[in-house]
């Protein structure tokens, strides 16, 4: 939970010290990137938020939910399981991980090579560094991805789709089943090959990753990340 007193018991009131009692707290914002692409259990959350307690995370999301970030929902219409999910408020924060990824690249440690990434935290990453409308294609390229995180074998695999169309970037959460190319394997080391220049041959020669399709289409989807980081270095 956040300390007793807050940035404005303190007498500040600044809107920036605000935000940061609301999603300052460690794993507060993490919470927040694993629900970007939609609702998740309890369950879900504890497989992905890695290094959190059963008892804090529970204490983060009542939080945010008292916060007005986030909403508890149902999945399923005849087992309702409990999830929760991000207000229309709470979607906002998508651009304050951007920034804040943007600005991290000018750190002296970063890349921190020996951490890993979600298979939600990878994607939301290439999200923001690509706004929906910042890039241009001349050809449609569509891309499907099936992302496990190693370090939690028990957790299910996520499913990604990109539908990159003229100026449209379209990633979001969800199966695209007649995608031009198609991507299986380790968050982490896709998180190698999209942002850390590992190249697509060694990754599947490693065995983190499967490739199957047009591979030159994940070539162009590669190289506008490569020129994004280039353009914020």
């Amino acid at each position: 939970m956040t300390l007793n007193l807050t940035y404005g018991d303190l007498g500040d009131a600044c809107a920036a010290a605000h935000a940061l009692d609301l999603i300052g707290d460690r794993w507060s914002l993490i919470v927040v990137r694993e629900l970007m692409f939609g609702p998740r259990t309890t369950v879900d959350l504890e497989s992905s938020v890695i290094g959190v307690s059963t008892q804090v995370l529970d204490e983060r999301l009542q939080f945010l939910q008292d916060a007005g970030v986030v909403v508890e929902t149902e999945l399923g219409y005849i087992t309702k399981t409990k999830a929760y999910a991000l207000t229309d408020w709470g979607r906002e924060l998508e651009t304050i991980l951007g920034a804040l990824g943007r600005w991290a690249h000018g750190s002296s440690r970063f890349p921190i090579t020996t951490a890993g990434m979600t298979p939600s935290g990878v994607m939301v990453a290439m999200r923001t560094m690509v706004p929906p409308r910042s890039a241009t294609t001349p050809e449609p390229i569509t891309v499907a991805w099936e992302l496990s995180d190693s370090r939690r074998p028990d957790a299910d695999p996520q499913r990604f789709r990109l539908d990159w169309k003229a100026n449209v970037f379209d990633l979001a959460e969800g199966e695209l089943p007649d995608a031009d190319v198609t991507v299986t394997g380790d968050s982490t080391v896709w998180t190698g090959v999209v942002f850390m220049g590992l190249p697509v041959d060694a990754a599947v020669a490693q065995g983190g990753l499967k490739v199957e399709g047009d591979q030159a289409a994940l070539d162009r989807v590669l190289r506008l990340f490569q020129d994004t980081l280039a353009a914020a270095s």
